[in-house]
Formats: C-alpha cells, sequence, structure tokens
C-alpha cells in the first residue's frame, strides 16, 4: 500500500509538469494584420492603423482597425485588448508610415528601433511612406473592385520582369543603415491610386534615419539596379520609338589613386522594339537608350555626391581598399571626390 501510494504520488506530481495546451488560441478566433499604418497627427499621439483580411464570403476584403496613444506598443496593446480577436502582429508584411513622421529625425529612429526590437512584429516586414493618410491607404482595397486582401502587400512583390521601378526593403535593413558608415537607404513612396489600390511615386533617401530627398521612378530603378536587380520588364517610351529591356548585367571595377575612388561602370542591356516611327533605324535607338541611361546616372551621381548619401553602394565596393577608420570618413571624405565612368552597352534581342 506504502508503494502504490508514492506511485501515485509521483504522477500527480509529473502532472503539474506537463505543459498542456491551455494557453493555446483557436486559429479563426485570432486577426492577422498584413499592414501597419503609422502616423502622428500632433506632438504627442501617435496612431496606428492595422488592416485585417477578412472571409471572403463578407461583402469586404479586409477591415482597418485605428488606435492612438502616447506610444506605438502603448496603442498595440490597447488594439489587442479591445479587439473581438486575438490580435496575431507576427504575420505583418508591410509598414507604412506617413511622411510627416518619416521626416522626423529622431521621431523615425525611436520608431524604427521599437519595430526592430518588437518580438511581436517581424524584422523581415518591409517599410513604405506615403504622402497620404495612413487609413486612406489602407482602407483603398475595399473600394476596388477585383483585387484581394493581400494586394498592398503583393504591390511590392510582383516578381522579376514586371516592374523593376519598384523595390522594396525590410526594417532590419533601415535599422542597419542608422549605424552604417558607407550604406544608405532609399525606402519606396506611394500613395492610394485612383483606380489601383496603390501608385509609386518613387522613392525617399534616408542617411542614418535623415530624410534627404526624393527620387523619381526612373532614378529608383538604377537603385534596384546597383542592388543587383535585374532591369528586365522595363519599357522606355524615346518618342520615335518604344522599347522593352529583356535582360540586363552590371559589372564594377574599383580602384584607389592619391585617396581618390574611382569606378569604371559597364551595364550591358539585351532590349526588344515594341515600336517605331518608319526610317528610324536600331542603331539610333540603340544610342539614344545609352545616351538616356547614362545622363539618368550621373544627374542621380551627381545629387547624391553633393548630399554626401552613398545610396547606390559604392563604399561597400571599397572596403578591401579602405580601412574600416578611414572608411568612418567615407561620406564626407571619399565619397564626394569619387569618380564614376559609367558605360552602357544596348544590344537588340
Amino acid at each position: 500500500m506504502k508503494s502504490k501510494g508514492f506511485k501515485l504520488l509521483i504522477i500527480f506530481m509529473s502532472l503539474n509538469l506537463l505543459c498542456g495546451c491551455w494557453d493555446i488560441k483557436d486559429i479563426d478566433k485570432r486577426a492577422f494584420p498584413l499592414v501597419m499604418g503609422i502616423s502622428k497627427e500632433n506632438e504627442e499621439d501617435y496612431k496606428v492603423t492595422l488592416q485585417i483580411p477578412i472571409p471572403q464570403e463578407d461583402n469586404k476584403l479586409s477591415r482597418t482597425v485605428t488606435g492612438s496613444g502616447k506610444t506605438v506598443a502603448n496603442i498595440l496593446g490597447k488594439l489587442s485588448t479591445n479587439f473581438e480577436d486575438a490580435i496575431d502582429y507576427s504575420q505583418i508584411r508591410l509598414i507604412v508610415i506617413q511622411s510627416d513622421l518619416a521626416k522626423n529625425h529622431q521621431e523615425l529612429k525611436k520608431l524604427i528601433k521599437f519595430l526592430m526590437a518588437s518580438e511581436e512584429i517581424p524584422s523581415r516586414a518591409l517599410v513604405s511612406i506615403t504622402d497620404d493618410k495612413v487609413e486612406t491607404v489602407l482602407s483603398n482595397i475595399n473600394k476596388k473592385l477585383g483585387v484581394h486582401a493581400s494586394s498592398i502587400y503583393d504591390f511590392f512583390n510582383k516578381g522579376a520582369g514586371w516592374a523593376p521601378e519598384i523595390f522594396s526593403i525590410p526594417i532590419w535593413e533601415v535599422y542597419r543603415s542608422l549605424f552604417s558608415y558607407t550604406r544608405d537607404v532609399v525606402v519606396p513612396v506611394v500613395r492610394s491610386g485612383k483606380d489601383t489600390v496603390l501608385t509609386f511615386e518613387g522613392a525617399a533617401i534616408f542617411k542614418k534615419g535623415k530624410f534627404i530627398e526624393t527620387i523619381s521612378p526612373d532614378e529608383s530603378q538604377l537603385v534596384n539596379l546597383f542592388r543587383n536587380n535585374s532591369l528586365k520588364g522595363r519599357i522606355e517610351s524615346l518618342g520615335f520609338a518604344s522599347i522593352i529591356v529583356t535582360s540586363s548585367s552590371i559589372q564594377n571595377e574599383t580602384s584607389l589613386k592619391d585617396n581618390i575612388p574611382l569606378v569604371s561602370s559597364n551595364l550591358r542591356l539585351k532590349m526588344y522594339i515594341l515600336e517605331r516611327k518608319e526610317g528610324i533605324t536600331n542603331t539610333k535607338i540603340k544610342k539614344e537608350i545609352e545616351k538616356l541611361t547614362e545622363k539618368r546616372f550621373y544627374h542621380l551621381l551627381k545629387s547624391t555626391q553633393e548630399n554626401r548619401t552613398d545610396i547606390l553602394g559604392f563604399g561597400q565596393q571599397f572596403q578591401q581598399q579602405i580601412s574600416y577608420q578611414e572608411l568612418k570618413d567615407w561620406r564626407n571624405e571619399y565619397y564626394p571626390k569619387m569618380k564614376v565612368d559609367f558605360k552602357v552597352q544596348a544590344n537588340m534581342e
């Protein structure tokens, strides 16, 4: 009897150590926001808007939920408390920041650090900026026919060959740039579209979290190019002809002479002629494309050298030729003096 009682005691003690599933929430009782919008309406309060997909059988594709408070963390907590289902922030794929907040240097740095440190929000979530009200951008999806709940996020993930001007950047890359001596970043700028969910406006340049200027979609595709993304699918209208890029590749060679960085860049393009006016030769089209692309590059290079913002990543290519201590002065001492020989070679498919 003593042995039997002892065994029962051991069993009951073991049961207390079992995990169980008492705190697991059924998936149909959880809400999974895909997009989060953040703004600061006045000097004190933040506003957070969530776009949450809802079942397809309902009339709407998604719903937006908005909260305000002193901190983003406080708002997320209040939304979780007041929402009818448990909100799971781990599936957030895109964070849209209103431009007035993005242009506030200290506020943006604080926000990016919070997003990076948050255990609920994934660091791989993409970041974009809008001049619209974030509530307008996130709710715009329900005004368009034939779209689905993930359309806003899918806008940045069309795949190779469909929209080479558009690019994406995750939270962790923006966070890394806050501490980098050589790497500055560009963040896509969007607006709510009239006939589409979103409209791509170009990109905003940030240096250590500080807004510098915006660049056009044509210039942002050059950033994509130097990030080793293809220009495949790019359509150019020359007035007398239209072409589509079928493939691209770029090679960079670097050297250092008298402490002046030298770069030789060779861009190869293959293209297909969509249309042309009578009498226009292949040679004329090729020369015009080469001239146009080179002109865009040098305009962007001049602007970034004046602002000391290396968004094309040239500083990364000189890490083996310039010591770590000297790279700390890359933006101010080396980059403004850098000379680039950029050549474009276009060929017909």
